[in-house]
């Protein structure tokens, strides 16, 4: 277990700009239950039958352990997503007789069924996927998937989200990438993996401090703060070429907030030598609006979904509150009255905003959520070590943030109404600022 001390979010924020002021100095209200739809909440499971997923002709070895590894994970993201009761044990899928399996399966009681034939040839794989109702018989949708061999997840969380979304109309959340800071190089840097805490990759090499990353809501852009050239500035890196880029690189504190809906705007935490302060940046043309101007800190904004508002933290009446600013007219309002909040995340419906605080100073960071309106609030951690940076799913039904409770600050998960916590990957050192992708 690390020995380094792990510091919340706003106090990280508040070192930061300490530590960028001391470089540029150098030389050169009570809780009330409010009901969250979580995935436990999901609507009755739809009884889905999943025959094991055979090679394709030629046989080989290759292709048999392509079809195994790509059913291997279908199977858990399906089974994450607690939309279907999954059946295994029927029919086989041959690859010609499918007449036969529908008709044996939806006497076993599956509304419908799902087969997959494998093929590797070289360095791609290929898989034919079939979904059909077991009531008319008919075949819902006959695709074929490709990848190449070492991508071979994502070709199966691709399966699992098109089969989510023909199936309930919703989207999955199969396909999506946690991003987030680890130290247990030394240094704090940014790293990627799949939602479910495989496919591990380290993304920045700047043996400095890395933190605070953030996706663009098409996942082409990984933005994140580093101090590698001395001050803390904000990187992109392309998603698809690896490229990196400045996006902001001012005197003093350049952080990331959210991106607008569309991708065109980003906000950003910046001091520019003064108070920290919430700015707006084209991504076009790189034009900067400055949205606050007060004497306090403020700090980590965020879009709502329609991108009429912004959720930012402010400590202007004393403590950190949250507010909520119109960005036509830039009137805020305050929507929390706690001894401490931090790190503000809009759910995708618009409905509620999660965030990290305490109701007392003397208490554990705990995530919360908060009505648009302020009225309503609910606690969704009670006190199981220091619970911050909370970020939504695109589906609105979880929630990742970071978590001491183990002794060291590892990335959890949990339902958006605080059930079924759990770690998403048991990595190495202190992982902290979590982001998830669309």
């Amino acid at each position: 277990m690390s020995g380094r001390p792990v510091v919340s979010g706003r106090a990280l924020l508040l070192a930061l700009v300490g530590l960028a002021a001391a470089l540029l100095a150098a030389p050169a209200r009570a809780d009330v239950y409010l009901q969250v739809g979580g995935a436990s909440q999901a609507a009755p499971e739809i009884a889905l039958a999943v025959p094991p997923f055979i090679a394709g002709a030629p046989y080989n070895a290759e292709s048999a352990k392509a079809a195994k590894n790509v059913e291997d994970v279908v199977i858990d993201d399906l089974l994450f997503s607690r939309y279907f009761k999954l059946m295994q044990d029927g029919a086989p899928w041959t690859g010609s007789n499918l007449a036969a399996a529908v008709a044996d399966w939806k006497t076993r009681g599956a509304a419908w069924l799902l087969t997959a034939q494998a093929t590797a040839v070289e360095s791609e794989v290929s898989v034919v996927v079939q979904l059909a109702d077991t009531q008319s018989g008919t075949v819902e949708f006959s695709r074929v998937y490709r990848q190449q061999a070492p991508y071979e997840r994502s070709l199966a969380h691709k399966i699992s989200d098109d089969v989510i979304r023909d199936l309930t109309g919703k989207k999955g959340i199969a396909e999506s990438e946690i991003a987030f800071a680890n130290d247990s190089t030394g240094h704090k840097e940014i790293y990627l993996m799949d939602y479910d805490g495989a496919n591990l990759r380290r993304m920045t090499w700047d043996r400095s401090i890395c933190l605070l990353p953030r996706f663009s809501p098409d996942k082409s852009l990984l933005v994140f703060t580093s101090y590698r050239d001395g001050n803390p500035d904000l990187f992109g890196i392309n998603l698809a070429t690896g490229r990196r880029e400045v996006v902001s690189d001012s005197q003093g504190l350049n952080v990331a907030g959210g991106f607008s809906p569309d991708g065109t705007k980003l906000l950003l935490t910046m001091s520019r030598e003064r108070t920290p302060s919430i700015y707006m940046k084209n991504l076009a043309n790189g034009k900067l609006t400055r949205l606050t101007e007060n004497f306090g800190t403020d700090s980590s904004p965020t879009f709502s979904p329609d991108g009429a508002q912004v959720a930012f933290v402010s400590d202007v009446s004393g403590n950190p509150e949250i507010y909520l600013m119109d960005t036509t007219t830039l009137s805020a309002t305050r929507i929390t009255s706690l001894a401490w909040c931090d790190s503000p995340a809009w759910s995708p419906t618009g409905a509620w905003i999660a965030f990290s605080g305490r109701a007392n100073m003397g208490d554990n960071l705990d995530i919360y959520l908060v009505d648009v309106t302020g009225t309503q609030v609910r606690r969704l951690t009670h006190g199981e070590g220091a619970n911050e940076d909370p970020r939504w799913s695109a589906d609105g039904r979880f929630i990742v943030f970071s978590s001491t409770r183990n002794g060291r600050s590892q990335i959890f998960m949990m339902d958006a109404d605080g059930s079924a916590p759990h770690v998403v990957s048991d990595i190495p050192g202190n992982s902290i600022t979590p982001a998830w992708s669309n």
